[in-house]
């Protein structure tokens, strides 16, 4: 995966690493917030005792911070996405042209919160699916 990383996404993690004491995976804005991507096992010394790293990081770049915990597994990555909604399965499925898709099975209020206007998780998931697992598309279904 290479990522380029532009003056401010290099302050948005060095603030991070300094204040978390955490170094991010990958870091980018979206919707007006700094989605951080950190190491697995590493996510509750990211945000600290009662969620004081991840406050001090808002409080100095003024902007809101969501975390997401990388791992290795693109299904464990999606799950650990919309965390902590649940999908009631996940699983990879080769489509007849070759093709590998992450097939995300949630309930109807789940899916609504994935969709819902403005935030549109779905649009995030898509984002970070692309970044760090170029060669998987993503399919939402209802359970």
């Amino acid at each position: 995966m290479k990522l380029t990383i532009n003056h401010e996404t290099f302050r948005f993690l060095s603030v991070f690493s300094t204040l978390t004491g955490v170094g991010a995976v990958d870091c980018f804005e979206h919707n007006g917030e700094v989605v951080y991507v950190v190491e697995a096992g590493k996510i509750g010394i990211a945000v600290g005792k009662g969620g004081a790293n991840i406050k001090k990081v808002e409080d100095l770049l003024k902007k809101k911070i969501r975390l997401v915990e990388h791992s290795q597994d693109a299904v464990r990555f999606v799950q650990n996405i919309i965390y902590p909604m649940k999908a009631r399965n996940a699983y990879v499925a080769t489509k007849s042209d070759g093709s590998q898709v992450i097939n995300l099975q949630v309930d109807i209020r789940v899916k609504k919160s994935l969709m819902r206007d403005g935030k549109n998780l779905f649009k995030l998931l898509n984002s970070l699916l692309s970044r760090h697992f170029p060669s998987y598309k993503l399919e939402v279904n209802d359970a």
